[in-house]
């Protein structure tokens, strides 16, 4: 019945009009500008959330940069729920390949339009409407319900970071991400390594090789390690029916590292960044391994030349949940109660804020919210209107569920 009521106090158009005012407000990260932030978007959530009585906290991260948090509830009476959330976006890139404005907000044809409009302003908003039917409609709680807006989830995941180590982050015994997975319970996530790979030379002349050491090489010798690497860590992982095995691949190289590139001169240094993708199996220590043997062998295919490597950001490795969890249990419940359907599986291709909270506290966490999972950082970003009604109602039975007195 607390189900049945908190469901009805859902407003469709509400959660429409909160989920295009956010993508309205741009919040791509620009380094170098302190106006282009995660500032204004967090500030309208944080008004939105007080006006509707939750107790709201906002800590700053970083100049400009706030995580707003709003609770419901009491720790002392069970278990802590996070519906958790990001604030920034990625680039929208060239304006000129989008059919509608990147931070229109545009409502056509059941779909709203804009960048942020899946990954993850409409997780966002679905969590706040959910939270605020869950007090409107005065269903008392078993526990406490925290939704957070998070900064960061696009570059090194400081809001994630931060909440972590407040009294807060410390209180949570489970948390829902709110990312664009279509709705279905994903139990796992891929981690990630960005591999920094830096290749160490002789600067010389181009018309006499032979007096230097190229770095350049080298740094070719690495890149041909690169399927063999993803081969080795594929054997040490388990294998998953949702998520694709690892992969290694080459996002950045850039040479001379310093100094004004020219055609005739063999630079002293090279870098290049892996993009390592894991799933379970393999602890860092492993991984480092293995991306230590590619090293080596590029050194041997040059020798002179030096090959090392750092990770950018540390580790954040695959993550698994198990469906006998209570938090499972609690959504794949609610999914019945808020759609009529069972629920589906899956697994995130990336990783997420979700990483951080399981690697550092060791909390449960399954990722589920609208929006394809293929539809963000593209051009005509959008999200579902359907979608992304039946995710608030997802947050609202499953978190009654989790939080039953």
């Amino acid at each position: 019945m607390r189900v049945t009521d908190a469901l009805s106090r859902i407003d469709a158009d509400e959660l429409i009009a909160l989920t295009r005012d956010l993508v309205r407000i741009p919040s791509v990260v620009r380094p170098g500008d302190p106006t282009a932030t995660e500032a204004a978007v967090a500030a309208h959530v944080e008004r939105w959330l007080s006006i509707e009585g939750f107790d709201v906290e906002v800590h700053e991260v970083a100049p400009g940069r706030p995580n707003v948090l709003a609770s419901i509830g009491a720790s002392s009476a069970g278990p802590t729920l996070l519906l958790e959330g990001h604030t920034d976006v990625v680039t929208e890139g060239n304006v000129d390949e989008w059919s509608h404005p990147p931070f229109g907000g545009d409502l056509v044809d059941g779909r709203i339009y804009g960048r942020g409009s899946a990954d993850m302003k409409s997780g966002l908003a679905a969590a706040m409407v959910a939270a605020a039917a869950i007090k409107r409609s005065g269903a008392r709680l078993g526990g406490r319900l925290v939704v957070g807006a998070l900064v960061d989830e696009e570059g090194d995941m400081l809001g994630a970071r931060h909440l972590c180590t407040t009294p807060l982050g410390r209180e949570l015994s489970a948390a829902i991400i709110c990312e664009p997975e279509q709705n279905e319970l994903c139990l796992e996530q891929r981690g990630v390594v960005w591999a920094r790979v830096t290749v160490r030379g002789r600067m010389a002349h181009g018309a006499m090789p032979e007096a230097g050491i190229n770095p350049i090489t080298a740094l070719g010798a690495l890149l041909r390690e690169a399927p063999a690497l993803e081969r080795r860590l594929r054997r040490l992982s388990r294998r998953s029916p949702h998520l694709r095995p690892p992969t290694v691949t080459p996002t950045m190289a850039q040479a001379p590292v310093q100094g004004v590139p020219q055609s005739n001169v063999i630079p002293s240094m090279a870098q290049a960044t892996l993009d390592i993708r894991l799933t379970p199996g393999p602890d860092a220590d492993a991984v480092a391994k293995e991306i230590d043997v590619a090293c080596q062998r590029a050194m041997e295919a040059c020798p002179g030349a030096t090959v090392e490597w750092q990770p950018v950001n540390g580790y954040r490795m695959a993550t698994r949940v198990e469906r006998s969890e209570p938090l499972v249990r609690a959504m794949g419940r609610g999914v019945r109660q808020a759609t009529g359907k069972p629920p589906r599986f899956g697994g995130v291709p990336g990783s997420t804020d979700g990483t951080i909270l399981r690697m550092t506290l060791g909390i449960p966490i399954v990722t589920c919210g609208p929006g394809h999972r293929l539809i963000p950082h593209q051009v005509d970003e959008h999200v579902e209107v359907a979608e992304l009604v039946d995710a608030a109602r997802i947050y609202v039975a499953s978190a009654l569920n989790f939080l039953r007195p």
